[in-house]
């Protein structure tokens, strides 16, 4: 049987201890060549509405200690908006009566079947938050206990739980743009974790006299300065776009997510220039810093002084990352007998592919 699940499902199957332990086992395999991933592929094609773009994503990777493999996909209408002075590029939720279109496909390895098909929502949030935290774990001085948290959307919420869960935090500042909903995002986190949270009224105000500085946000542009970052800092952000570049050179120890790949972009030939919303990474070497698993192996050192600063860049989604999350989410349903079945027969044939 194929196990199908929905986003409030997942929530309950997902507990922070077990995909904290689960992510850091992932990267132990890729570390062994134990795992595998593709890099991620973006296909795009004009849409009838301006400053937008179709855009279809995949990526997909597996683990052998898990017996999976995971493909996600999405099916977006990207638009570029200029928000608050900041170039955001948003999804547009036109699917259904107000929504998204995004999957993971977990497959085993073992016999090729289709296991289970759930949403990537809250997968795709906690396998970034996940991976930023054991980033914080590794290289945040030990007794960090001031976080600062720039965005207020999903991914910023996935971070704060997970952030907090490795690192004896006791107080958290938020900035984002919009006054209402960092004062409300506050106000509902301090409610969950019971965390004294506090919205400021700058970025800079909330880096200042914090010991973790995390920017988890949709920003097409730098949403705090290397200047602000002190001695004993750590800094994490989930995409390059967000962080101000200087900070790679200003930090003492920087580590990647990934060197892996990088993300493949596809247009219909003969176009002149980029799409709307379409964001391209910079060349760049990324040879030069070590990758998450290098440092939970031992293979690259972490922080050695409390006065460094550090950095973790969270640059490019894999493909394990889908397949470690999915696995957990798969392996808790069927434990606490969650999601719904429908036969593994209806997506086999008898046709050789």
């Amino acid at each position: 049987m194929t196990l199908i699940l929905n986003n409030d499902e997942i929530q309950k199957a997902l507990d922070v201890e077990t995909c904290l332990t689960s992510m850091e086992e992932a990267y132990r395999e890729l570390a062994t060549s134990q795992a595998v991933n593709r890099p991620t592929s973006h296909s795009y094609l004009p849409h009838s509405l301006p400053q937008a773009t179709y855009s279809f994503k995949s990526v997909d990777g597996g683990v052998k200690k898990f017996g999976v493999l995971a493909l996600r996909i999405t099916s977006d209408i990207v638009q570029e908006k200029n928000v608050n002075n900041s170039v955001r590029s948003e999804k547009l939720p036109l699917a259904g009566k107000g929504q998204y279109l995004g999957l993971v496909q977990l497959f085993s390895i073992e016999t090729g079947e289709l296991l289970a098909i759930m949403p990537d929502g809250l997968i795709q949030q906690t396998r970034v938050a996940v991976t930023s935290a054991l980033g914080v774990k590794a290289l945040a001085c030990k007794n960090s206990e001031v976080l600062a948290l720039i965005g207020s959307g999903g991914q910023a919420r996935a971070h704060f739980r997970f952030l907090t869960a490795v690192r004896p935090i006791k107080r958290v500042k938020i900035f984002s743009p919009n006054p209402d909903h960092r004062k409300a995002f506050a106000a509902e986190m301090e409610r969950a974790t019971e965390i004294p949270t506090e919205a400021v009224a700058s970025a800079e105000e909330a880096v200042r006299n914090c010991d973790i500085v995390c920017s988890a946000t949709n920003s097409s542009r730098p949403v705090i300065k290397a200047d602000w970052l002190q001695p004993g800092m750590h800094y994490n952000s989930i995409r390059e776009f967000e962080m101000d570049e200087v900070a790679l050179d200003k930090a003492d120890v920087v580590a990647i997510h990934t060197r892996f790949g990088g993300i493949q972009h596809f247009q219909p030939p003969g176009l002149d220039k980029d799409l709307p919303g379409v964001r391209r990474e910079k060349p760049r070497d990324w040879s030069r810093y070590p990758e998450i698993q290098d440092l939970l192996v031992g293979k690259a050192p972490g922080r050695t002084s409390d006065q460094q600063i550090t950095c973790f860049l969270n640059n490019v989604g894999t493909g394990i990352q889908f397949a470690t999350m999915g696995y957990c989410a798969y392996r808790a349903a069927k434990e606490k007998g969650l999601g719904k079945e429908i036969p593994t027969d209806w997506f086999l044939q008898d046709i050789k592919p």
